[in-house]
């Protein structure tokens, strides 16, 4: 092994933000710099989209272990989540396999280390489908989610853990869908497709990104400076020492900026043996 440590645990930020930045990568998984700015120039603003995006998650999680709709909605306190879920009660599981795992978590071993998804919802039956549940202003382009290492990875590691699930019944990567389900646009969702050729090409990738986060000698800045507007890190690197405006957050860079992406509890992580 190299930079990392044995125990190390990649998920799709961590590995999305190697791609995104590699300095990035170093400071805050490797050197656990502490973050010496704000992300938006607005950051009430900011922690507030962040309670709503976290209280309809938490929300539809309850409503899913079992919390009756009615007494749910008696403490909801904010009219716009309000709103998020009573569209996710009329068209949320629409098409979904009744067997659900909410606020599902797999680890799979991935050469030396690890790798998680953490799923909002993970649904079985014929076939299984990846829910995850945005309150994103925007929806990118289908191109846009289909290249995220969050796809990538929660596709990949479903595919190759899922039979613990199903009490080893085999899977074929055909029989798995990511959707992305918009809650800001009344239920609108984005699906894509798994594949034996996908699942390859997604092994194959993985391998070399996390071959090439451990063994790399130099962990360069990003050449698309538009991404050190909203990063923590920005006036460690000289990319600026203002934070960016919270109105253009999530539509700079999709791929980096998701005010649904949470912190991970390891204390609830279900491990897969092979």
């Amino acid at each position: 092994m190299g930079n990392l440590p044995d125990d190390f645990m990649f998920s799709q930020s961590s590995l999305q933000d190697f791609v995104d930045c590699p300095r990035r990568f170093e400071l805050k998984y490797l050197l656990k710099q502490r973050y010496p700015a704000q992300e938006v120039d607005d950051m009430l603003g900011f922690e507030a989209r962040m309670a709503q995006g976290q209280t309809f998650h938490q929300l539809v999680h309850q409503h899913q272990i079992g919390i009756p709709a009615d007494v749910l909605q008696t403490r909801i306190q904010d009219s716009e989540v309000s709103e998020w879920f009573q569209t996710y009660l009329k068209n949320g599981l629409d098409g979904i396999p009744e067997k659900g795992y909410p606020e599902k978590t797999l680890t799979i071993p991935i050469g030396d280390y690890g790798l998680l998804a953490k799923i909002d919802l993970l649904a079985v039956g014929d076939t299984i489908k990846i829910i995850d549940w945005k309150t994103s202003k925007f929806i990118p382009k289908l191109e846009t989610l289909t290249r995220r290492l969050q796809t990538r990875v929660y596709l990949y590691v479903v595919a190759k853990g899922v039979a613990y699930l199903t009490k080893g019944k085999s899977i074929n990567p055909e029989q798995i869908e990511m959707v992305y389900w918009y809650a800001k646009h009344d239920g609108e969702t984005r699906k894509i497709a798994y594949s034996q050729e996908k699942f390859e090409a997604d092994e194959a990738y993985l391998l070399r990104l996390i071959n090439d986060i451990d063994n790399t000698l130099d962990f360069p800045l990003t050449d698309d400076e538009t991404r050190c507007k909203f990063c923590t890190y920005r006036s460690l690197c000289d990319r600026g020492q203002e934070a960016g405006a919270l109105s253009d957050y999530e539509s700079v860079d999709y791929d980096e900026n998701d005010l649904d992406d949470f912190e991970i509890d390891f204390d609830q992580i279900a491990e897969i043996e092979f």
